[in-house]
């Protein structure tokens, strides 16, 4: 294999440059002694103590990506990763809330993680069942999902988009009604090919990986740009809703601004939490109904027809490549576990260790910051195609 470092060294250079403006990745706890090597079920206690260390409060966060390697480290990683790459033609992506940190978001169990400063995120139940949780839910996020809609895709979004262009990155499986929402989908099963294709699933809600250029995504978790009505099932676009909002609770808003600090997921955590007085629009069809994010909240669970999709593609896959994710979500982590017992090679690009690791699963783990690493890899592929 060509040394990454002879084909990228200004292209890393100037990502490096680039990087020391970026912010952390996403994982729990840190193994040094497991940066950049394989792991095996010999190096790893029981899954019943590792259940229980994923149980535990995290007490320390994950080292800075920003500061993690040096040039010639950040080369010896992505060549790893380039090695895991080899003789593979059907690789499938999973993407956590680290490879969206370096487009300033934040995470919640990183570098800064929010969990860190006892952040709780809404849970499914007390949106339901609960005005004044639906109130708190709007107003925190007045203040902080302008900040979360205006992100941009950092050089790690733009990789995994090149990789799927360069076919890279990528599985086609045979499409199947029960991949599809009921209603929603109906034209896209009935007239589509009969093949699926999908590269990225992605835990993140921030829509990021499409501005990016990416062509198939699932995105897991939903997407918070879309509400919905409980009641009728109208969909709204949440910057029109949030105009409405913003225009009926001026006077609450300017008070809210003077103090606050961003959450993960457009969520942000004021200084005075007096929600009673907002005026939270109700649904412009119905009149009666509440709008909800099209987003899975902490404690629902991911639809069916997403499940059995990702499940088909994880399936098809010879390979499973995890970025900046520390797999702590079931909903992600059980694709991973699926892949393990096949037997299909996984690779691990993040900072901290990861539920994967804790319960003894056989991967490659790359210990180094998400976005310059992918870019450099994009490059690899790219210098290979123009070569070729």
């Amino acid at each position: 294999m060509v040394p990454v470092a002879s084909l990228f060294s200004s292209s890393l250079r100037q990502q490096q440059q680039q990087h020391r403006t970026m912010v952390h990745l996403h994982g729990p706890t840190v193994l040094s002694s497991n940066r950049g090597r394989q792991t095996s079920k010999t190096q790893r206690s029981s899954v019943v103590q590792a259940a229980s260390r994923l149980l535990t409060p995290i007490e320390e966060p994950p080292p800075n990506p920003d500061t993690l390697l040096t040039q010639e480290e950040l080369q010896e990683r992505t060549e790893m990763l380039l090695e895991w790459w080899e003789g593979k033609k059907n690789v499938l992506c999973i993407t956590g809330a680290g490879l969206s940190t370096e487009s300033g978001l934040t995470d919640y169990r990183g570098h800064n993680g929010s969990y860190h400063r006892g952040h709780k995120p809404m849970i499914h139940d007390q949106f339901m069942k609960s005005e004044y949780q639906r109130k708190r839910y709007w107003g925190r996020g007045m203040v902080g999902w302008r900040h979360f809609d205006s992100a941009k895709p950092n050089v790690g979004h733009y990789a995994l988009a090149s990789l799927e262009r360069l076919n890279r990155l990528g599985v086609q499986f045979e499409d199947k009604a029960e991949y599809h929402a009921q209603g929603e989908d109906s034209e896209r099963w009935l007239f589509g090919s009969g093949q699926q294709t999908l590269s990225i699933i992605t835990q993140n809600v921030d829509s990021l990986h499409r501005r990016a250029g990416s062509k198939h995504v699932t995105e897991l978790h939903g997407r918070t740009d879309l509400l919905q009505c409980m009641s009728c099932g109208t969909k709204r676009g949440r910057l029109d809703f949030h105009d409405e909002l913003e225009s009926r609770n001026e006077v609450w808003l300017k008070h809210a601004l003077k103090e606050a600090e961003i959450r993960p997921d457009g969520d942000a955590a004021l200084s005075d939490e007096n929600y009673n007085l907002l005026d939270i629009p109700s649904c412009k069809v119905c009149g009666e109904g509440f709008l909800k994010p099209s987003v899975v909240f902490f404690g629902d669970n991911v639809p069916k027809h997403r499940v059995e999709r990702c499940t088909a593609a994880v399936d098809a896959a010879d390979g499973l490549l995890v970025v900046g994710s520390s797999l702590a979500v079931y909903s992600a982590y059980r694709h991973v576990r699926a892949a393990h017992q096949k037997g299909t090679p996984i690779a691990i690009l993040n900072v901290g260790e990861t539920r994967a690791e804790l319960e003894g699963l056989e991967v490659t783990k790359i210990e180094a910051p998400a976005g310059p690493t992918l870019s450099l890899v994009a490059s690899y592929f790219e210098g290979m195609k123009c070569n070729s």
